[in-house]
């Protein structure tokens, strides 16, 4: 194989550590003929192990250069497509394939964290299990308890329950990045909700983290609809009116939407 030089542009860290790869693909709870999305396969160590767990893998590559190095490497491979293209565009085409499950299994670029979170929560159908290799500080903070709440884990939450999987050090990569990384995996809880529900969820929430380090009270009389009767809610749900909003956990959230 030859040596092929990362891309900061495309935020490039080769993963070469076949007990980490092996930690993703276990996470993913592959069974056979599992369809797998992966998202920037690089030079195929993640992919490898993906075929290995029989898994049937679609392979989205924006890196034009990886084309050669995956097709020789996975050419007779019957389990194996590659499709060279940004997952940004390519997500809504893979959609439309009339696909019933899948997982999505990926190392992805760090800078793109945000927006994949968003194409993956905001379309349907969503994937039935996530694993991502993401930064440290992201993944603790969707998917470790004892971190405080905050408004992206409560969107996660809304569809699906969180592991922090365990904690990747950046000597593990090739070039070696500036931070330690993290698996975590999303589990799919199978809800779904109508879009006035999704929107009273978003107003909610917004409104409850727009200043997270006051009192829920005061930012839903701020943001959310001030003449509500907020202690009394608050009473009949045994919640401590001087609560923040990092303090109450999803459960507590959603029975507090759920009265507002």
């Amino acid at each position: 194989m030859k040596n092929i030089k990362a891309k900061k542009s495309l935020g490039q860290n080769f993963l070469n550590n076949r007990t980490i790869l092996n930690a993703m693909v276990q996470a993913a709870n592959i069974d056979k003929n599992d369809l797998i999305l992966e998202i920037g396969p690089g030079t195929g160590n993640l992919t490898r192990e993906l075929l290995k767990a029989n898994a049937k893998v679609v392979s989205v590559e924006a890196d034009k250069r990886m084309e050669s190095i995956l097709t020789d490497q996975f050419k007779d491979d019957p389990n194996f497509t590659l499709i060279i293209d940004d997952i940004r565009k390519y997500y809504a085409i893979f959609l439309k394939q009339k696909i019933d499950k899948f997982k999505i299994v990926a190392n992805i670029p760090y800078y793109l964290s945000s927006f994949l979170f968003r194409l993956f929560f905001e379309n349907d159908p969503k994937p039935n299990t996530i694993v991502l290799m993401t930064q440290k500080e992201l993944a603790a903070k969707i998917a470790k308890k004892e971190i405080a709440n905050n408004k992206l884990r409560m969107y996660i939450n809304l569809f699906f329950d969180t592991k922090y999987i365990t904690t990747v050090k950046k000597q593990n990569f090739k070039p070696q990045p500036k931070v330690d990384s993290a698996i975590i995996a999303l589990y799919s809880k199978n809800k779904k909700y109508t879009k006035s529900y999704i929107s009273k969820f978003e107003k909610a929430i917004n409104a409850g983290f727009r200043q997270p380090r006051k009192m829920l009270i005061s930012n839903f009389k701020n943001y959310y609809q001030k003449d509500l009767e907020y202690l009394e809610i608050f009473s009949k749900l045994n919640i401590d009116i001087k609560s923040r909003p990092e303090q109450l956990d999803f459960n507590t959230w959603i029975k507090l939407i759920d009265n507002i």
